[in-house]
């Protein structure tokens, strides 16, 4: 099929050299005039593992083109994916601002064949069934158009691996034609297929989500209760994780979720929930527990070392999970925002593997931010694991020894083998952990909460 790709963010650029790996032609747009010359010179301007390999193949075999300009893709284009941004407002409410934008710049086209658009974003329940009385509305007669939902299911960090091996595949299609198109057009993908109507496949999405955000809350209120009670969280995690009605997956105690999914989108469902007449009180404390994770590793901070504001703390890890550069949201710019204010002048510095060029722009100018860890690291009174990347992982005991002037580390993660730094001369102090536990952490058994989608 030939295909048109409407926003050249994570999912619409996956979603578009995706399908052009697959054998399609794939036009992506995007009024960003700067990302798509970049994407032209075989660049993705973000951090995305693999994507950037995808892109460049496809775009030297000549299967995956990009453009500023959609006015006249339907000349050529059978299915046209929306996967433009929806924001949420300060109440919770998704945005649909790009979304009409993009849609009012569909031109039209003369052969009389019916086009479909796909809603790949995250939006209300019942955008789908507006944007085509939208679309019959300004478009002649002889352009019919069918609007699917299509949500995306992509974790960011791996949304190549998502794409090729979906978990699901959910089509909401009011016409039967529509739905056997796009269940074709999908037939190269491993995933189930779930269909259903459109308002429903809206729905799934945004609960999905929310359903994610609850556990992830659940576990971290678990392992505030396991530290409070002297109870070791990680041995309770595996335990409970091996009970098939609860799952190993997303069990992980840390600093919360961020990103650009979960937050958003359980806002969203309780925004629609309160107007709909459901209020959905479990997502609406989910919200709130999360937001304060942070201020309690501030508190156990203020625990471990007295006088923070003459004091030196690193950051390690900023992003809001591993594998990405997305600061959205992130844990990391809540702690620090809230060991600023709760400490003037303490001193902060920070690393990420991925996240530095957006840090730059989103962190308290206060933040000095550094190359290494081994530079956050020099001279600090404490550390804090905000973000579970690997390489943290490999820091052995003696590096922390000899840069840090006190080796005290606040692992947020759980990502640290505790009982082997602590013996060593190390204060490793875990997540809902026994002091010096050993490390049998959620690792094997179960996701960190920092692996979202």
């Amino acid at each position: 099929m030939r295909l048109a790709v409407i926003g050249a963010g994570i999912v619409g650029l996956t979603t578009g050299a995706g399908f052009a790996e697959l054998g399609h032609q794939v036009d992506c747009y995007d009024v960003d005039a700067g990302k798509i010359k970049q994407l032209m010179r075989g660049r993705v301007p973000y951090y995305e593992p693999d994507l950037e390999a995808l892109v460049a193949r496809n775009v030297e075999a000549g299967r995956l083109r990009f453009g500023c300009n959609p006015e006249r893709l339907p000349l050529e284009a059978d299915v046209i994916f929306m996967a433009v941004g929806t924001p949420s407002a300060a109440d919770g409410q998704l945005r649909l601002s790009y979304l009409w934008e993009a849609a009012d710049r569909i031109g039209e086209w003369p052969d009389g064949n019916a086009r479909i658009v796909v809603i790949k974003s995250t939006v209300p329940v019942g955008t789908a069934e507006r944007l085509e009385s939208r679309l019959r509305s300004r478009l002649p007669a002889h352009c019919p158009v069918h609007v699917a939902s299509v949500p995306e299911f992509m974790r960011e960090g791996h949304a190549v691996r998502d794409f090729f091996e979906p978990s699901r595949i959910v089509i909401g299609a009011a016409n039967p034609e529509a739905a056997s198109r796009l269940e074709q057009l999908h037939g190269a993908l491993s995933g189930p297929v779930v269909h259903m109507d459109r308002r429903s496949a809206e729905l799934a999405k945004l609960a999905s989500n929310a359903a994610l955000a609850v556990k992830l809350s659940f576990a971290n209120e678990i392992a505030a209760l396991a530290e409070q009670t002297g109870a070791d969280y990680p041995a309770i995690a595996r335990a409970m994780g091996l009970d098939p009605r609860i799952g190993p997956h997303f069990l992980g105690a840390g600093l919360g979720f961020g990103g650009s999914c979960l937050p958003k989108d359980a806002r969203g469902l309780v925004r629609l929930a309160d107007e709909a007449g459901a209020p959905q009180t479990l997502v609406s404390a989910a919200i709130r527990a999360n937001a304060l994770l942070p201020l309690r590793m501030v508190r156990k901070l203020e625990a471990a070392l007295s006088d923070l504001p003459r004091r030196k703390v690193a950051l390690l890890g900023l992003a809001f999970k591993p594998g990405t550069d997305d600061l959205r949201e992130a844990p990391s710019l809540r702690l620090a925002a809230e060991l600023l204010r709760r400490h003037p002048g303490i001193t902060l510095t920070a690393y990420d593997p991925a996240a530095g060029r957006m840090a730059k722009r989103l962190l308290p100018g206060a933040v000095r931010l550094c190359d290494s860890a081994e530079e956050a690291l020099h001279g600090t009174d404490a550390a804090i694991i905000a973000t579970d990347w690997p390489e943290f992982r490999q820091i052995p005991a003696n590096v922390f020894k000899k840069r840090m002037k006190r080796a005290i580390i606040l692992d947020g993660r759980n990502l640290l083998d505790a009982a082997a730094l602590n013996a060593q001369g190390v204060v490793c102090i875990g997540t809902g952990r026994l002091p010096g536990a050993a490390s049998e952490s959620c690792g094997a058994e179960t996701d960190r909460s920092s692996l979202l989608s």
